[in-house]
C-alpha cells in the first residue's frame, strides 16, 4: 500500500505551477514549427468563429422570412422585394410597415397607407430569401470542413514532428548514459518512456491541446453572441452558466482524485505481470498457481474498483451537463414563449439561443473529459524531462590514440554505490600481447575490472592507462575501437548474421568479414547456417545455439581488429565440438594481442602467462598456474574444489 502511495504521489500529482512550467518546456519542441503551429491556430479560430454564424442566418430567415413582421420602402425595384401598387417593400427589422391579411387578400399598411400585395410575389421573396441563406449555410459548412480537414491535417503534423524529434532526442540521451543509469532503471521503464509517454505527448499537442483551445474559443464566441443577440434572455441563463462552472469544478477535483488512484492500481497491475510472466517457470516448479492466481485476483480487484470510480464519476456527470441543458433550453422556451406572445421577442432569436445552448454544452463536455487526458498527457511530459535532464558522461576532448596494448593499472579503488568499495586498491601491468587471466570467487570484482577497461564505468581514485593512455581521459570512440569484449551472454539483434557482425557499421564490408571467417578457420560454421553471413537472426539470436552466437561474438571483436581483448570465459555450456572450434577461433584472435580473461573454469587458462587471484576486491595472488597450485592459497583451493566437482559429476 505504501509503495501504491509513493508511486501515486511520484507520478500523478502534478500541481497547476508545476504544469505550466512543464508546458512551456514542452512547447520549446514546436519552435521549429511555430509557423504551421501558426497556421493551425488561426484555422482553428476560423471554424470557431465561422460555427458561430449558421445559427445567426437562420435566425434571419425566420425573423425576416419565414415569419417576417416589418417592412420598410425602397426606391428601386430589387428581385426579393414585395411589390405592393407601385412601390416595393423588403423585411426589415424595425420597419414602418406590415403585413395584414383580409379575405384571403394580403396588404402592407403603414403611415396611413395601404397597398395590395401580390401574393405569389410574396411568396416568391420569400422562398428566394430562405434559400439564398441555406445556400449560405452550406457554403459555410463547406468552409468548415475543408478549413477543419486543414487543421486537422497541420496541427497532426506538428505533434508529429514535435514528437518524433523528442523521440530521436529521447532515444539518443537513453543511449548516452552511463552504465549505472541501466542498472538502476529497468527496460520495461524506458520503453515505457519512449513509447508510451512519448504517444501521450503526441495526443497532448495533436488533440487535447488543440481540442481545449478551439473549444475555448467556441464558448467564448457562443456567449458573446448571445449576450449581444439578447442580454435579457442571457441574463435568465446566467445562474445555469455558473453551475455548470461549479459542476466542472467538483468534476476535476474529483476525477484527478479518482485518476490517480486508478493509474496507480494499474501500474502495480503491470509490473505483477510483467514480473510473474518473466518468472513463469518458478511459479510451475513450485506449484505456485493457484496463490498467484489470489495474489492477481486481490490487485486486479483493486484496480477494478478504482475503475468503476472513475466510471461512477463520469456517470453523474455525463447526465448532469445533458440534464442541465435541457433545463436550459425549457427555460429559454419558457421564457422565450412569453416574450413572443408580449411582443418582446422574435421567434427566429428564440430558435437561434436554443441552437447556441446546444452548440455551448458540447466543448463543455470535451473539456471536461479532456482533463483527465491531460493529467496523463503532463505526467508523461514530467518523465521525459526528468529523463532528458539527467547529466550525460563527459566525453573527453582530447586527441589521445592507443597505440598498444600495454595495461597498467594503478592503485584502483571502485564502487558502484559512495563507499561501498567493489575494488580495493588494485595494481597490475600486462604487457603488449600479454595473455593475463583474472580468477576469483563469485563477486570478487573480476567482471568490474572488465567493464573499467572499457569505459562502462567511471573510477574515482586510481590510474588505468591502456597504451599510455588513461582510460578516464580518452574519447569514448578510440577506447571502444581498440578495446573489445567477448561475452559469455551473447547479445544479437534482429537482422542477418553479417548485420550482427558489423553491427551496421558501413565501413566493414562484406569482404572484410570473409575474411575474418577465413583468417579464424571459421567457414564450417558459416556454411552450416541456412543463408550463410545471410542468415536471418531473431531477436535476441533465439534461433542460434548459444555456441553459434559466441562464434558470432568473436567474429565480431576479430574484424575490429583491437589492440586488447577481453575474454569473458565464452566455452561454458556448451558441447564438445563447438567449444573446440571456439578455442581454435579464440586463438586466433588473441594471437599477438594484449588478452584479459574472466575466468570461470580453471581449466581453461592454463597455458596463460599469468593469473591473477581477487578475492574481496583485492589482489591476492599472482603467479602462473603451478606457482599458485604450489602456493596452496585461494587460487589451489579453487582448483581443488573445481576438479572435485568435475569428479563428482563423473
Amino acid at each position: 500500500m505504501n509503495a501504491s502511495n509513493q508511486r501515486e504521489r511520484e507520478e500523478y500529482n502534478v500541481s497547476f505551477f508545476e504544469n505550466v512550467e512543464l508546458f512551456r518546456w514542452a512547447f520549446k519542441y514546436i519552435k521549429p514549427y511555430w509557423k504551421m503551429l501558426t497556421l493551425s491556430i488561426i484555422l482553428m479560430i476560423s471554424v470557431s468563429l465561422l460555427s458561430l454564424i449558421p445559427p445567426f442566418l437562420m435566425k434571419n430567415a425566420i425573423n425576416f422570412y419565414l415569419h417576417p413582421t416589418t417592412y420598410m420602402m425602397i426606391q428601386h425595384p430589387k428581385p426579393y422585394a414585395v411589390k405592393g401598387g407601385n412601390n416595393y417593400f423588403v423585411p426589415k427589422k424595425n420597419g414602418q410597415y406590415e403585413i395584414e391579411k383580409e379575405k384571403g387578400q394580403m396588404y402592407i399598411v403603414g403611415k396611413k397607407l395601404r397597398y395590395k400585395v401580390n401574393v405569389s410575389s410574396f411568396d416568391r421573396m420569400r422562398i428566394y430569401e430562405v434559400s439564398v441563406i441555406a445556400f449560405e449555410v452550406f457554403l459555410i459548412y463547406l468552409f468548415i470542413f475543408i478549413i477543419t480537414y486543414l487543421e486537422e491535417w497541420t496541427s497532426q503534423l506538428v505533434a508529429i514532428r514535435t514528437v518524433n524529434d523528442v523521440r530521436n532526442t529521447l532515444f539518443s540521451h537513453v543511449l548516452r548514459q552511463p552504465m549505472k543509469f541501466f542498472d538502476s532503471n529497468i527496460s520495461g521503464r524506458l520503453v515505457t518512456r519512449v513509447t508510451n509517454d512519448v504517444q501521450n505527448l503526441n495526443d497532448m499537442f495533436s488533440k487535447i491541446i488543440a481540442s481545449t483551445f478551439k473549444d475555448a474559443v467556441l464558448i467564448a464566441g457562443i456567449l458573446y453572441v448571445m449576450f449581444v443577440m439578447n442580454p435579457r434572455l442571457f441574463l435568465i441563463l446566467l445562474p445555469v452558466f455558473g453551475f455548470v462552472a461549479f459542476i466542472i469544478y467538483v468534476f476535476r477535483f474529483f476525477s484527478r482524485k479518482a485518476y490517480r488512484i486508478m493509474r496507480a492500481k494499474l501500474a502495480a497491475l503491470n509490473a505483477f505481470l510483467a514480473e510473474h510472466l518473466n518468472g513463469m517457470i518458478v511459479t510451475f516448479l513450485f506449484n505456485k498457481e493457484k496463490e498467484k492466481s489470489r495474489e492477481f485476483y486481490v490487485i486486479n480487484n483493486d484496480y477494478y474498483h478504482s475503475s468503476m470510480k472513475m466510471v461512477f464519476i463520469y456517470a453523474i456527470f455525463r447526465p448532469t451537463i445533458d440534464f442541465t441543458r435541457y433545463f436550459a433550453i425549457t427555460l429559454l422556451i419558457w421564457f422565450g414563449a412569453k416574450s413572443i406572445i408580449a411582443g418582446n421577442l422574435e421567434i427566429g432569436t428564440l430558435f437561434a439561443f436554443v441552437s447556441y445552448i446546444g452548440m455551448l454544452f458540447h466543448p463543455i463536455n470535451d473539456m471536461a473529459e479532456n482533463f483527465s487526458n491531460l493529467q496523463s498527457s503532463m505526467t508523461s511530459v514530467e518523465r521525459i524531462k526528468g529523463l532528458l535532464n539527467r547529466p550525460l558522461p563527459q566525453n573527453p576532448r582530447t586527441s589521445f590514440v592507443i597505440k598498444s596494448g600495454d595495461i597498467e593499472v594503478k592503485d584502483l579503488w571502485f564502487s558502484y554505490n559512495d563507499e561501498d568499495w567493489i575494488l580495493k586498491d588494485i595494481s597490475f601491468k600486462m604487457k603488449d600481447g600479454e595473455k593475463v587471466a583474472i580468477v576469483g570467487h563469485t563477486g570478487a570484482g573480476k567482471s568490474t575490472i572488465s567493464s573499467i577497461l572499457t569505459g562502462l564505468y567511471e573510477y574515482k581514485r586510481g590510474s588505468v592507462k591502456i597504451g599510455g593512455v588513461e582510460v578516464k581521459e580518452c574519447p569514448f570512440e578510440e577506447l571502444r575501437k581498440k578495446v573489445n569484449i567477448v561475452l559469455q551472454e551473447v547479445m544479437l539483434f534482429s537482422g542477418s548474421v553479417e548485420d550482427n557482425i558489423t553491427l551496421w557499421d558501413k565501413s566493414i564490408s562484406r569482404e572484410k568479414v570473409l575474411k575474418a571467417v577465413r583468417d579464424l578457420e571459421l567457414e564450417k560454421f558459416i556454411n552450416s547456417l541456412p543463408n550463410g553471413i545471410e542468415t536471418k537472426v531473431r531477436e535476441g539470436g533465439t534461433n542460434l545455439s548459444t555456441g553459434q552466437r559466441q562464434l558470432i561474438s568473436i567474429i565480431r571483436a576479430f574484424v575490429r581488429d583491437p589492440k586488447v581483448v577481453i575474454m569473458d570465459e565464452a566455452t561454458a555450456n556448451i558441447d564438445v565440438e563447438t567449444e573446440a572450434m571456439i578455442q581454435r577461433a579464440i586463438k586466433k584472435l588473441t594471437t599477438s594481442r594484449t588478452t584479459l580473461i574472466i575466468a570461470h573454469r580453471l581449466s581453461t587458462i592454463r597455458d596463460v602467462s599469468r593469473i591473477i587471484v581477487i578475492h574481496d576486491g583485492r589482489i591476492v595472488e599472482e603467479g602462473s598456474h603451478s606457482e599458485l597450485l604450489k602456493l596452496g592459497g585461494v587460487y589451489a583451493k579453487l582448483y581443488r574444489l573445481q576438479n572435485f566437482e568435475n569428479i563428482e559429476s563423473v
